[in-house]
């Protein structure tokens, strides 16, 4: 039983990397990427989609840039703990469980913040272009 679960989170780690892999090669000259630390930036690829991982009590990237309109986000939650996703106009509120990765959509016109509800220290911002 163990080992399935173990083969599934690694399964979905190894999926999110190549996902990560297959968009770092856009040919685009922006190096204003993830800095892999809380404070960290990100931006979202052809198709409207962003990837967030939590680990160590923290969204990584913290502040995201989106196109207005439906966006997909994938978080995958690298922590033992559960966490949620929630825009702080509370329009998306999605918990995650450890080792769960997740996809939600959002559909936003202007600048929103999201937090992890459970644990208010966890916070980010999608900057709308």
């Amino acid at each position: 039983m163990h080992g399935r679960r173990w083969i599934a989170i690694g399964s979905a780690l190894l999926a999110l990397t190549l996902m990560s892999a297959a968009c770092g090669g856009d040919g685009d000259s922006d190096s204003g990427g993830s800095t892999g630390s809380s404070g960290s930036t990100g931006s979202t690829g052809s198709g409207g989609s962003v990837a967030i991982s939590i680990k160590n009590f923290a969204f990584d990237p913290s502040a995201l840039t989106v196109t207005s309109g439906p966006t997909d986000i994938t978080i995958t939650n690298n922590d033992t703990a559960t966490h949620t996703f929630t825009l702080d106009d509370g329009s998306v509120d999605e918990s995650i469980q450890a080792g769960e990765m997740k996809t939600v959509t959002v559909d936003i016109s202007a600048t929103a913040g999201f937090h992890c509800s459970i644990h208010t220290t966890m916070a980010g911002t999608l900057t709308v272009t």
